[in-house]
């Protein structure tokens, strides 16, 4: 444990160290089109002292959208997206409840009139973010969520049906979203590309992180696309094949 625990912070611990110096840096702002017959746009922003994503994934048939992390700086860029697509959210589902994915999240809600829906054990985050902020010097606003969310709930959002995932491991409650009609994951900062999440802030813990890596996400089919809290998406596939912290942990167990 000792050892993961080490390698863990090694992995992830020069991003926070640019917290403090990088808030201010302005948005990049991505989006995927994915082809017309599934009727389904992902698009995303990636902003905040830490790089964190914040996702758009809409049913543009129904014209309805769930927004999902609103990272700090974001708020902005994702309700223009949607205005610009004329795209009603249905609400803002946070992954967990770290500051950096929480963000703007009160902002957006109260902008767009739409509740926050979190997983149940990371709610008490949300309603107390700053003492999530691990030392940085940065304001969040606390947000009641409107909806708490557990393993094998159902969303629904126009067409989309998002099925919620309770993965731990990272915090208490972090949830995945799984769109299995399209093939696409959600996977916060659980499952990264070639990479995982940190288990050594409060509430983490390595070995109920892997199991939820193992059992609940590496079980999707493998051409599933993920889409993490940092970084590029990638597939369940290629992380089974790839991603070291997986291959070592499936070679010892």
């Amino acid at each position: 444990m000792v050892e993961h625990a080490a390698v863990n912070r090694r992995v992830a611990s020069s991003s926070l160290a640019r917290g403090a110096e990088s808030a201010a840096k302005k948005p990049r702002f991505f989006h995927v089109v994915w082809p017309l017959e599934e009727d389904v746009l992902v698009q995303y922003v990636e902003c905040g002292p830490v790089d964190t994503m914040g996702y758009i994934v809409a049913d543009e048939e129904s014209a309805n959208a769930l927004v999902i992390d609103v990272p700090i700086d974001g708020a902005e860029p994702l309700r223009r997206m949607l205005q610009e697509r004329e795209l009603t959210a249905c609400a803002i589902v946070l992954t967990h409840g770290h500051f950096d994915h929480v963000g703007e999240a009160r902002r957006l809600s109260e902008d767009l009139g739409v509740e926050v829906w979190v997983g149940t054990a990371d709610a008490p985050m949300l309603e107390e973010a700053q003492k999530s902020m691990l030392g940085l010097p940065i304001v969040i606003d606390s947000v009641s969520p409107g909806r708490l969310l557990e393993e094998g709930d159902v969303i629904s959002c126009g067409n989309l049906r998002v099925d919620v995932l309770h993965v731990p491991g990272h915090t208490p409650g972090h949830i995945a979203l799984h769109i299995p009609s399209e093939g696409k994951l959600f996977s916060g900062d659980v499952l990264f590309h070639s990479s995982i999440g940190r288990s050594d802030l409060p509430g983490g813990d390595y070995d109920i992180l892997m199991r939820s890596i193992t059992e609940k996400l590496l079980v999707l089919p493998d051409e599933t696309v993920v889409y993490p809290g940092h970084g590029p998406h990638t597939t369940i596939g290629f992380e089974k094949g790839h991603n070291p912290f997986v291959r070592e942990y499936l070679d010892h167990f």
